[in-house]
């Protein structure tokens, strides 16, 4: 009891009121300072345990911590504390948060029990005019709504968001909104895109000025494939912001204080960052097809500048606008993984938007570990793993981090420190990480340690698969099954292949491996029904080598007619892979007929007009031109090559042309 009232004594001396509290927690939150925010919550959450509001924020922050069981026993000391014995409806919803994130049958009901007492709250407070209320009151039943989705009743999902949507328009006509495009994602999923669009132009039609709405809407279109539908929707949401919205060129506002003005402001951010990705998108799109589009880098660069000038917190803005700046960089050479021209990028554009974010955001992890990539990108080897270091030190729950720094010591040679790495991001966060396991595993294999390989990928195999993604699943599995093809065993190969397939068909190196294996250990026939698999399904992760590989297959069975029409779909599907065309060229060459190099120059000529500048694409063909004597054209072969070595030795400065917008 001594103990107890003098931390009390001590945080109302810290902290005038409740609201002083709240709002210093909220900012620690706000400013990615969660370890302090959790600390300033355990340490003072008794002196204010009676005040809703400082009870919610304090229930949100453990959460963010993972102490969900901590959270519960917030509320329960809140419940308790209250002299009316009724607790507010946001307090309600908070605390059924914490109950659903416990998992287990008795969580999920305790959950749904307070989830209906907030909207029977809700209902009780019908005749009150205090639109703080009403925003609650909407905001439980949305809450409620998507509490039913997420155990699969969707019926009473929809019936919750109707109730809020109908009930609540003209009271709390922003949340009314948000639970008109809540319903519309729900039909959205049951693939009913008339409804679903009919519902986000009704939650624009309730609230106008909510500008979530048409980010919301506008995403529904791009799943769709309507990129032109969804920028009109941008164009739009940009139209519906506020009058005190800020130019590209003009100062920033002062930060407004108050939460509704903050999310505002969050929110016009996002939809103009968005907007940004998406014409950066529809450029590279371009790029990629040889195609002329009216949009253009300078306006995506434009939008991402207005967006990060309006709210310098959005750290998902500065990192879409630095991929972006990559994948310029790159001049799309870089696909799937491989590198296609094998250029040295210079990218100095990302680096400086890099370096805008943090000054905008000191110590971000996201934007450091985004910074260390780049810097890699750029040649900066050393420079990238002193970064990485120092982040893993900062930030040793991250398995991210420990990821990328085991990732770049692999690449360096230093396989010890790097299985270390892994190892450690293995478990860093207190849960397992299937990406760190399975590139701790692939890190032994390649080693020699084959034993303690296989012992890794059976550990991957047994974490739950909530922990990871299909993808990282496909990988952990091809992976281990290249581990069986040296070391094990057809059947245990095979089945691996199989599994691999089964999670991630859309994995192009899935079926290049197995194929290749089938090709040496089975048949012919066997490895062609895998290519042919992988060029039908597998569109990630280098596909025109799938191609590249069965093409070559037909060749070497005496099939030309269909090695060559495998070669023209896959320049087709995949233009800018310069290395399909050389094979192409080169499968030409080997007809031995009169026709024969006219054709492989015919390809060439193609693939250079439509491929990144690729060195041994282009000195095949000045070879073929002297042999033909076409002097004039082995000239200008000979000038192309000449400006391409002079590109490669050139290395420009980097510089500081992005201004990092005001604290």
């Amino acid at each position: 009891t001594t103990t107890t009232t003098t931390t009390t004594t001590r945080t109302r001396r810290k902290f005038a009121n409740a609201n002083e509290f709240t709002r210093h927690v909220s900012w620690l939150a706000r400013t990615g300072r969660d370890a302090r925010a959790y600390e300033a919550v355990k340490e003072s959450f008794e002196a204010f345990v009676e005040d809703a509001r400082a009870a919610s924020m304090c229930v949100s922050v453990a959460l963010r911590a993972g102490d969900v069981d901590g959270a519960r026993a917030m509320m329960r000391a809140h419940r308790t504390s209250c002299v009316s014995g009724r607790v507010s409806i946001v307090t309600l919803c908070a605390w059924a948060r914490a109950e659903e994130l416990g998992r287990g049958a008795d969580r999920d009901a305790a959950a749904r029990a307070l989830l209906r007492e907030a909207t029977r709250a809700a209902d009780d407070d019908d005749a009150c005019d205090d639109v703080r209320l009403a925003n609650a009151g909407c905001e439980a039943w949305i809450a409620s709504g998507k509490f039913e989705l997420a155990h699969g009743r969707v019926d009473k999902a929809q019936k919750c968001y109707k109730h809020a949507m109908e009930k609540y328009r003209t009271r709390a006509p922003a949340s009314a909104s948000i639970a008109a495009h809540a319903w519309a994602g729900l039909e959205a999923r049951k693939k009913d895109a008339t409804r679903a669009r009919e519902l986000f132009a009704l939650a624009v039609e309730i609230c106008p000025t909510h500008i979530a709405n048409y980010t919301s809407w506008a995403a529904f279109e791009l799943s769709r494939g309507k990129s032109e539908e969804a920028r009109l929707l941008f164009r739009r949401g940009a139209d519906a912001m506020q009058s005190d919205d800020v130019d590209g060129d003009s100062k920033q506002p002062q930060r407004p204080q108050d939460r509704d003005s903050r999310r505002r402001i969050s929110m016009e951010s996002a939809l103009l960052s968005a907007w940004a990705a998406l014409e950066g998108q529809l450029v590279l799109q371009a790029a990629r097809s040889d195609e002329d589009g009216d949009a253009s880098p300078e306006h995506a660069r434009a939008l991402f500048a207005r967006a990060c000038e309006r709210e310098p917190k959005n750290i998902a803005g500065w990192l879409q606008w630095s991929e972006l700046e990559e994948e310029l960089a790159r001049g799309n050479s870089h696909q799937g993984g491989v590198v296609i021209a094998r250029r040295r990028v210079s990218n100095r554009r990302q680096l400086d938007v890099l370096h805008a974010g943090l000054k905008a955001n000191p110590g971000d992890m996201r934007l450091e570990h985004a910074r260390a990539m780049a810097l890699k990108l750029n040649g900066d080897i050393e420079g990238a793993k002193s970064a990485l270091l120092r982040l893993s030190e900062r930030f040793s729950k991250s398995s991210h981090v420990w990821h990328a720094l085991g990732t770049i010591l692999q690449e360096s040679g230093d396989f010890k420190g790097a299985i270390d790495a892994f190892e450690r991001g293995a478990w860093a966060s207190g849960k397992a990480n299937l990406a760190c396991v399975t590139a701790a595993a692939a890190a032994e294999f390649h080693g020699g340690q084959h034993g303690r390989a296989r012992q890794l990928f059976v550990q991957g195999e047994s974490i739950p698969r909530y922990l990871s993604t299909r993808r990282e699943r496909a990988a952990h599995l091809r992976l281990w099954a290249l581990l069986e093809k040296r070391v094990g065993s057809e059947e245990a190969t095979r089945r691996l292949f199989i599994a691999a397939t089964n999670e991630d068909r859309t994995d192009a190196a899935t079926w290049l491996q197995w194929g290749q294996w089938e090709k040496r250990v089975n048949s012919i026939n066997a490895a062609r029904k895998v290519f042919s698999d992988g060029v039908k399904f597998g569109v990630h992760n280098g596909q025109y080598f799938v191609y590249q590989a069965l093409a070559t297959l037909e060749a070497e069975a005496g099939r030309a007619d269909a090695a060559r029409e495998l070669f023209k779909q896959g320049c087709s599907a995949h233009p800018r892979s310069a290395s399909l065309w050389l094979q192409w060229a080169l499968f030409e060459l080997s007809r031995e007929d009169k026709e024969h190099a006219m054709r492989a120059i015919k390809v060439i000529e193609s693939g250079v007009a439509r491929a990144p500048p690729h060195m041994p694409l282009l000195e095949l063909w000045l070879d073929l031109e002297r042999e033909r004597g076409n002097v004039d054209a082995a000239k200008a072969v000979e000038a192309r090559l000449a400006r391409l070595l002079s590109e490669q030795r050139y290395h420009g400065p980097v510089g500081r042309e992005v201004r990092a917008p005001p604290q």
